[in-house]
């Protein structure tokens, strides 16, 4: 055997020692075993969480979806897979089909993360408008999935209607006279025409006092530190149109 034969014979049995070595040390990913999904939901303050609340309020809607961030433990897949997604019965007070149904428990194919989508209803319900019931969630195995971590997650839904009038709801501005349903007919406006009129100054209220101005305080309250843009964009318009309707406090104009 020549020098050159026998380099070249060194030279096979490296590539075969190589090829061993990465089939051995580097199998990183079983293609055949099932994957692993949790919920990875983080609250405001970027921190891992298990609970949403929502309380439908002033909102004019008759449901509501609340998405719950769901990540992969494994490859994504070309082809859509289900999630298993049930509720706890001895820790759920909510009734399917009443308060709520699962819109959608799917990891889309592609994706190493999706949305698990859980639609809040609106029934005319007493206990529902008087008090928070609980959805507790829990991740199951099936074919395609199988839980681990974050397994579970328990949302709260309301529709607790404020009878009280809030403090930023001035009785010497030109808003109707306070009750849950004029109320939730200004946010109606509100929330149809203010992003129309500047986008702008919208999401800096919203910013500021909170959807539904929640956070909003009678003192540098909207009505007091917006009253010519709400007046103009929102209270006007609602006005023309509900002026032989309801009971307004005075006429809204603009200074």
């Amino acid at each position: 055997m020549t020098m050159k034969t026998w380099k070249c014979v060194l030279s096979a049995v490296a590539m075969l020692a190589l090829v061993a070595c990465s089939e051995d040390d580097y199998k990183i990913y079983d293609a055949t075993q099932t994957d692993n999904i949790f919920f990875d939901y983080k609250n405001e303050k970027l921190v891992n969480d298990s609970v949403i609340a929502y309380n439908f309020g002033y909102d004019f809607a008759d449901e509501h979806i609340i998405g719950i961030p769901v990540s992969l433990m494994g490859m994504p897949s070309d082809r859509d897979r289900t999630i298993s997604v049930k509720a706890v019965a001895d820790s759920t007070e909510m009734v399917e089909g009443t308060h709520y149904v699962i819109d959608r428990a799917l990891l889309r194919a592609g994706r190493v993360e999706d949305t698990v989508r859980v639609k809040l209803l609106r029934p005319d319900d007493p206990v529902w408008q008087e008090r928070q019931l609980k959805l507790r969630l829990e991740i199951t195995a099936s074919e395609d999935l199988r839980p681990t971590g974050q397994k579970t997650f328990n949302i709260l839904g309301s529709d607790i209607r404020p009878t009280s009038r809030p403090a930023w709801w001035s009785t010497y501005s030109a808003l109707p006279v306070y009750s849950f349903e004029n109320a939730q007919l200004f946010f109606k406006y509100f929330y149809e025409l203010a992003p129309k009129a500047n986008k702008d100054v919208f999401d800096e209220m919203i910013a500021k006092y909170g959807d539904y101005f929640v956070n909003a305080k009678s003192v540098q309250g909207p009505m007091a530190m917006y009253d010519a843009f709400l007046a103009q964009y929102v209270l006007i318009p609602m006005y023309k149109d509900t002026k032989d309707e309801i009971e307004w406090q005075a006429v809204p104009v603009v200074n």
